[in-house]
């Protein structure tokens, strides 16, 4: 611990000075994050001059955005378009321009208030509308490294809050758990626990050129153009560890992605030997994968590849595929890793588990852009069991499909751009899920649910209470509500760039009895019965609660928001998000009754650039 303290005074030190000298030559391999508001300018642009969204597929280089940018450079903009032009031309320039090394300060104070912090049901970030990725550390040191015009590093030091802590006082302390909760360290507590110390939250070097990308590190990963989600990988997971190569030009991009993730043998634990059944271990206490001694074993990574076509100026298609690979002693089949190849025809189901992805973007109009992604996890091919009628002689895997579909209008209102968007999606009860049915030797796997799936939720390990490893955060890989949920929203925003911003949205959603936790089955409609979304009783066993069989509805969510910002003089930024959330059924239990609660965030950043 000594070393670590010793390692944050060195680099204060240093900060927030800025080192070295400028380069020879402009360097556009800077990696923008998903969450960097320059890309959602770019498609603002699009979608006003009537052009299909560029590449969705996040991060990006400044070089891949400014391929983007230069659509437009023989165009003769005006009015709106010609400012969200000029304004992300500057950004990129600027930033290409910047020195071979930087260091920069950045510190943000946030409080969190709800007004109902008795409900365990608004307990704990995951339960927070302003999700665990989007909360910032109180203080970030940032490096930069712009090496020739083609190499770029990226590396922040973070001092703020652990997303699961204990207070170390015999009633351990919760997120929410009070009217008044902050990201700044030590101020509900007066010890080294509550300490995030799992950063760096983004940290990776890059290489790159003119329509090449590599990038090797930790990073926010999107894949898609979803304003609640995106059904392969979704911008929900605070970070990856991950390598990723992309090539690119006007009319197609491909990319290639490996991403890293905690066996599942590190958190799951025998329970019961007689049926090898097994059981989450929740912040390690059942000893599983806890304290950094523990030795950790197995291979777990999602492995994917993704074509993006732009058809025409107005029509774009693109195709994912990609495995969930698990090797529970850390054998590795090199087929896996091929860039180029029909994942589903490896035929390792042991192994592997496939998922397909079909998405397309339409501007029919300047203004109006239409948006649809669909994913395929387990689908029923004629010849094979149906699900529907399934018997108990004659087993069906039920279909693991997901829908999700989007409208946005943009148009130029006085010095700002205005945006509405509406959205729906639909996913299937057991999308991401899959038992361990197949493994060779091994009986009555479809009863038992007796061995971890290989499926896609997936496991962030984080230390905490000073101690090792405790947590296992669990998240989708894909959509953030996971299978059994339908979703609508409605969301409306007005925004002067890199000035305000203020906006609305309404959020709906019914969802089922099926979580993360569900155990994957085969349909034989006697005792596992066929279910549509959102289902209502939750029949097969759940890794995480023993009580699931009591789930008797689905849970209703609604949330009203309002939300802005405003760039203030000297590198201050304000914000502020309000939530009223109304569950009908919380916890699938029709005797929960309805719960409410209003949840704001108050938000002033300082950035030392």
């Amino acid at each position: 611990m000594r070393k670590f303290f010793i390692l944050i005074l060195s680099v204060l030190m240093l900060c927030p000075a800025v080192f070295a000298a400028t380069g020879e030559s402009d360097n556009y391999q800077k990696i923008y994050s998903v969450s960097d508001p320059v890309f959602g300018y770019i498609c603002d642009l699009y979608i006003l001059e009537g052009q299909a969204l560029p590449s969705a597929t996040g991060p990006w280089s400044g070089s891949e955005l400014a391929l983007m940018l230069s659509v437009f450079e023989d165009k003769n903009l005006e009015g709106t378009s010609k400012n969200l032009y000029e304004a992300v031309s500057q950004i990129l320039d600027s930033d290409a321009a910047k020195p071979s090394f930087k260091a920069g300060l950045e510190i943000d104070e946030e409080l969190f208030l709800n007004t109902n912090s008795s409900s365990p049901f608004f307990l704990d970030r995951d339960n927070w509308v302003r999700g665990w990725a989007n909360e910032k550390p109180f203080l970030n040191f940032i490096t930069e490294e712009h090496i020739g015009e083609n190499f770029y590093g990226y590396f922040d030091l973070s001092l703020g809050v652990a997303k699961d802590w204990k207070s170390g006082s015999s009633t351990d302390r919760r997120f929410g758990d009070s009217l008044l909760w902050s990201n700044t360290p030590f101020l509900f507590a007066n010890d080294m626990k509550q300490l995030d110390f799992n950063m760096p939250l983004r940290a990776f070097v890059a290489a790159g050129g003119k329509n090449w990308s590599l990038q090797i590190g930790r990073d926010r990963l999107s894949w898609g153009s979803g304003m609640t989600g995106n059904l392969v990988i979704g911008d929900h997971i605070k970070y990856h560890n991950m390598a990723r190569f992309t090539t690119y030009d006007s009319k197609f991009k491909y990319t290639f992605l490996i991403s890293a993730f905690p066996h599942p043998q590190m958190y799951y634990k025998v329970t019961d030997e007689a049926t090898n059944t097994m059981q989450y271990s929740i912040n390690g206490a059942n000893e599983v994968g806890h304290g950094q001694s523990q030795y950790m074993n197995g291979i777990a990574a999602f492995i994917g590849h993704r074509l993006e076509w732009r058809i025409a100026s107005r029509l774009s298609l693109t195709l994912s595929e990609g495995v969930m690979y698990m090797s529970k002693d850390n054998k590795i089949d090199l087929i896996a890793f091929a860039p180029a190849f029909l994942y589903h025809n490896n035929y390792t189901r042991s192994n592997t588990n496939s998922i397909l992805a079909f998405e397309a973007d339409w501007t029919f109009a300047k203004g109006w852009n239409l948006y649809g992604q669909m994913v395929v996890d387990e689908f029923i091919l004629p010849g094979e069991q149906n699900p529907k009628t399934a018997t108990e002689d004659h087993k069906a895997e039920p279909n693991g499909l997901g829908y999700l579909a989007g409208l946005t209008f943009v148009t130029g209102m006085g010095n700002g751009v205005f945006r509405a968007n509406v959205e729906g999606a639909l996913t299937a009860p057991y999308l991401y899920l899959r038992d361990g049915d197949a493994q060779a030797g091994e009986s009555g796997r479809e009863q038992t649910h007796g061995r971890y799936g290989i499926n896609y939720v997936v496991a962030l390990r984080e230390m905490s209470d000073c101690g090792g490893t405790q947590n296992y955060n669990l998240d989708f890989l894909g959509y953030k509500y996971g299978g059994d949920a339908l979703v609508g929203n409605f969301n409306v925003q007005y925004e002067v760039p890199q000035k305000w911003a203020l906006g609305a949205n309404l959020f709906f959603m019914k969802h089922g009895t099926h979580d993360k936790y569900t155990a994957w089955t085969k349909i034989d409609n006697v005792t596992y019965k066929n279910q549509n979304t959102p289902t209502t009783t939750h029949q097969t066993a759940n890794y995480n609660d023993a009580d699931a069989a009591d789930r008797d509805a689905a849970s209703t969510t609604f949330v009203a928001g309002l939300f802005g910002s405003y760039n203030l003089p000297w590198g201050f930024t304000a914000g502020c998000q309000i939530d009223f959330v109304n569950i009908k059924n919380p916890g699938n239990k029709s005797a929960n009754g309805s719960v409410s609660d209003f949840q704001i965030t108050l938000m002033l950043s300082y950035n030392l650039d």
